[in-house]
């Protein structure tokens, strides 16, 4: 039951700033544009520090990153062109399920048309593909309900972004207070996992696949534990990570299932767990052909459905689904003949490891990112390294996988303002891996690490351009040889060697540091002057790659 108290009443800046005080937020992000300058005001009557951006994608970004180590955060854009100018990196929250709330200005209800004036549109209607609720507010509205239900929802048993609409006028005039029960869906389901024991109890190739989920939910220190004691091998889902579901260096892990073509082929029973068991752009009709039994866990039903390839579902937290299959398996020790198959099986795949893909274009990048292979034990990792993620992966060697941060969604310009989020939120150091491209996309975020001081080491990975776009064209040229016809590859517009500024120089335009490795020579002395020197500020290491 809710109750009205009208002597409580007050205007909607001040409930929007109570609500970010009462739910302990240290930091508020955003660009937000005239028609947000009231709440702004208010802000300056409280302790929470203002990140500022100059530009909403790098906003959203940083307030992703910082979510995703917080495990909340709040940002502020201005009409239809921050909305719309945040919408990819909205996107990659999304498919992150990051705990991200987003409100946007809009026109002042008294002037609401059909999208007619500067600014003004379908907020909610832009941002409900990639959002979990979306709303506008409308004058009289209970704001305080709708952002303790926004914040509830975006930090629930499936998480992920959130938006509000709230028109200028909102903002002074009286909104409703009332006192409402809050309702939390904390139970988490117990799954019967008798029937998936059995087959990985039995199996003597077993593969478990984990996506980041799992590691975001609490279970990835049971799953290595669980590896570690029946021997069962481990890789990431193919292609992009948001999180590391197993430490890169325990003993059972693999890296990337992408680059692991053997594994996926031998594997008899597997097990998806917190994946999607999808590519980024590229799906695969079909996996895992000589397997007799797979199983898919997520805790989002909709992942189950996208994939159509299960042989046994289920929809549930997969922590508590790790931590029952764990319990559960404990009457399948003791099989020696089958502990001793998986060994030799183990022992193949540790052998065949390092080989990659056998492809150039991801080989290339090996000497690269192994000067990187301690990153996580020296602070967090924003991996946006795209074409050398999967490499980067099997390049890591540490223990403990929790300060890996990267972004399953693809679009270009999330890591150097994700690097910022992660910063401030973590107080620790943290290596930002880039691919040029990338970079080039994001370089408005070096604005933000430079204007915060934060100890951020961006190390780009210069191949020239666009090196993911040039691998799918070469490959494409290939398939047309193959029947006889096609131009050479031409690279329009991936190829950016002689085009505009080098990288260095853009990001010593935004006054940090950089120091040049050259094609060939061995990065590692430069990334560890690096990290010694960024105590004292944000630096960054450009590594001249080969072209294709």
């Amino acid at each position: 039951m809710a109750e009205v108290d009208d002597a409580a009443a007050v205007s909607g800046k001040r409930e929007l700033i109570r609500h970010l005080v009462a739910t302990g937020q240290r930091h508020l992000f955003g660009l937000p544009g005239s028609s947000m300058v009231a709440p702004l005001n208010e802000l300056q009557s409280t302790d929470i520090e203002f990140v500022p951006a100059i530009h909403e994608s790098v906003a959203v970004a940083a307030a992703d990153g910082y979510a995703r180590v917080a495990g909340h955060a709040t940002v502020l854009l201005y009409m239809l062109p921050g909305m719309a100018n945040g919408l990819g990196n909205l996107y990659n929250a999304w498919r992150d399920e990051s705990p991200l709330t987003v409100i946007a200005s809009q026109q002042a209800t008294r002037h609401r048309s059909i999208d007619a004036t500067v600014g003004e549109a379908d907020l909610v209607g832009l941002a409900r593909p990639f959002t979990r609720l979306a709303h506008e507010i409308a004058p009289g509205m209970d704001l305080g309900f709708w952002l303790e239900r926004a914040r509830a929802v975006s930090t629930g048993q499936v998480p992920g972004p959130v938006f509000l609409s709230i028109p200028e006028n909102v903002f002074d005039e009286p909104v409703t207070v009332t006192n409402s029960r809050a309702s939390r869906n904390d139970c988490a389901i117990v799954p019967d996992v008798a029937k998936v024991a059995e087959a990985l109890g039995e199996a003597e190739r077993p593969l478990i696949v984990v996506g980041g989920q799992l590691r975001r939910f609490g279970g990835a220190q049971v799953l290595e534990d669980l590896s570690e004691k029946h021997g069962i091998a481990v890789a990431y889902e193919p292609g992009f990570q948001d999180r590391l579901g197993i430490a890169p260096g325990h003993e059972n892990a693999f890296g990337n299932l992408l680059l692991l073509p053997e594994m996926e082929a031998e594997a008899d029973v597997v097990v998806v767990l917190g994946g999607r068991l999808l590519l980024e752009a590229h799906p695969r009709p079909a996996w895992f052909a000589g397997a007799t039994f797979l199983a898919h866990v997520n805790a989002d039903p909709f992942k189950l459905e996208e994939t159509k390839v299960a042989d046994w579902a289920c929809a549930c937290d997969p922590a508590q689904f790790v931590r029952t299959l764990h319990g559960t398996m404990t009457e399948f020790e003791g099989q020696e003949a089958v502990r001793a198959r998986r060994k030799a099986w183990l022992d193949t795949l540790r052998a065949q490891s390092g080989s990659g893909s056998g492809d150039q274009a991801f080989a290339s990048y090996a000497c690269v990112v192994g000067a990187l292979h301690d990153a996580l034990d020296q602070g967090w990792v924003v991996d946006e390294a795209v074409m050398a993620s999967p490499v980067l992966h099997a390049a890591l060697s540490s223990l403990d996988g929790r300060r890996y941060v990267g972004t399953a969604g693809g679009s270009l310009g999330w890591g150097p303002a994700a690097a910022a989020g992660v910063a401030i939120a973590s107080g620790e150091p943290v290596t930002c891996i880039v691919g040029d491209g990338a970079l080039r996309f994001g370089a408005l975020g070096l604005w933000t690490i430079r204007s915060c001081n934060l100890p951020v080491t961006i190390v780009v990975l210069d191949n020239g351009g666009y090196g993911s776009t040039r691998f799918f064209e070469r490959q494409y040229v290939a398939r047309l040889q193959e029947r006889g016809g096609g131009n050479p590859p031409g690279y329009l517009g991936s190829n950016l060697r002689d085009a505009g500024s080098t990288v260095e120089s853009i990001i010593e335009g935004f006054g940090i540091p950089v120091s040049v490795v050259r094609e060939g020579e061995d990065p590692r002395e430069a990334v560890e002057r690096a990290w010694a020197a960024r105590i004292r500020g944000p630096n960054a290491v450009v590594v001249q790659m080969g072209f294709e």
